[in-house]
């Protein structure tokens, strides 16, 4: 469940199920309500969330490290459930916390390697 290959895999589900959130939000924004475009902003700020949780998986890190990143890879698929089947966006703020999360996790140990090499 959290190993390394499970969660390099999952990462890059959650790449493309980010990719068609965005396409989903856009659609609508075109089409039904222009309030949508923050929806978009927030899908886009989830891939980026996604796109760090794969590059996390490729350092060799500690296994409390790498339980971390699983659940915020498991908490992008519950968003994108319930934006499928309730329509729940929960908005850039909770996306800004999951790529913010994943973010400074990834510079901080891009910087400790840097470091200590």
């Amino acid at each position: 469940m959290f190993t390394r290959k499970t969660l390099k895999i999952l990462s890059i589900v959650a790449i493309i199920i980010c990719g068609l959130g965005v396409l989903l939000s856009l659609f609508v924004a075109l089409t039904v309500d222009k309030m949508a475009y923050l929806q978009v902003l927030s899908w886009l700020i989830l891939a980026y969330a996604s796109f760090c949780a794969m590059k996390l998986t490729g350092y060799d890190i500690y296994e409390e490290d790498l339980i971390k990143i699983g659940w915020s890879i498991y908490a992008l698929f519950v968003i994108f459930i319930l934006f499928l089947f309730i329509g729940l966006s929960l908005g850039p703020v909770l996306a800004l916390i999951i790529a913010a999360r994943l973010h400074f996790q990834k510079t901080g140990i891009e910087s400790w390697m840097r470091d200590n090499s």
